[in-house]
């Protein structure tokens, strides 16, 4: 395969060792060069099967939005959510790494040399609440202000945390970033969830925060 050929990938915000048998047929060819651009820091494997040039990346001016743009696609269905998203809206007190995602495959984690991408398991009725924004041609799936908090609360709660006033100070969660018209929409997805772990500490923060 033609150094060229990797030139013309520039155009593309991340490609598939699919998307390349169109230059290289030879599977063993394929696997040598994927080896060596990656060995060389000219690509990067972002999972099995995917992968960016390095020049593109480097390049972008809006880094945040083609990390959040990846995350979307490095494991997919999926919209980014729970503390990413939260601390966007000076929701935690406490410092992020890594993008938090919702699916409904297994829950995963993918680090590669761009960072940790974090991917949460729920149900199909709880994927949902997302919103999409415009990154060149293509579309980020990001949770809403207050179904990134519902999100939160549920990895956090739904299945043996200690519920309690003590376990809600604890999230150090700037809860006056959350107005009361927001929180009414947490509670909504509570019930959709008709878990009553977080129905209880959806009542919990509802009491302390917002009575």
């Amino acid at each position: 395969m033609k150094k060229a050929n990797l030139d013309y990938l520039n155009n593309l915000l991340l490609f598939t060792k699919e998307s390349l048998r169109q230059w290289e047929k030879n599977e063993n060819t394929l696997n040598f060069n994927i080896k060596y651009w990656t060995k060389k820091g000219l690509i990067v494997p972002l999972k099995k099967g995917k992968y960016l040039l390095k020049s593109r990346f480097d390049k972008e001016t809006n880094k945040d939005a083609y990390l959040e743009y990846l995350a979307n696609k490095i494991y997919e269905p999926s919209y980014i959510s729970a503390e990413y998203v939260m601390s966007k809206y000076s929701l935690l007190t406490e410092a992020v790494y890594g993008i938090s995602s919702v699916t409904t495959k297994k829950t995963k984690i993918f680090n590669n040399t761009l960072g940790r991408f974090n991917f949460y398991s729920f149900s199909d009725k709880l994927f949902c609440g997302y919103e999409f924004t415009k990154f060149y041609s293509a579309s980020i799936m990001t949770a809403t202000k207050p179904k990134a908090v519902f999100d939160y609360l549920y990895i956090k709660f739904y299945k043996n945390a200690l519920i309690s006033a003590t376990a809600i100070e604890e999230l150090r969660i700037n809860w006056e970033n959350l107005d009361k018209k927001e929180f009414r929409e947490v509670v909504k997805y509570a019930k959709i969830a008709k878990n009553k772990r977080i129905l209880e500490i959806v009542s919990l923060i509802n009491k302390k925060y917002y009575d």
